[in-house]
């Protein structure tokens, strides 16, 4: 795993933030990728050890090829 790039915020927001990249295969739809995460993310609720407070999709890259 390469090193993760780090800056300091200049937002009000008291929170960390991590941008994490998942990959899907081209025939995959960004509808269905977000389904896939949130579905992901539900395996987490009951998790005290898993500490993250939200999640939101930003960014969507299709793939040349599609």
């Amino acid at each position: 795993m390469s090193d993760v790039y780090e800056i300091v915020s200049t937002s009000s927001e008291d929170a960390n933030k991590l941008t994490v990249d998942f990959t899907f295969s081209s025939d995959v739809s960004k509808e269905d990728a977000i389904a896939q995460i949130d579905s992901l993310v539900s395996l987490a609720d009951d998790n005290a050890e898993i500490e993250f407070v939200d999640h939101e999709p930003k960014f969507w890259e299709i793939s040349q090829f599609n």
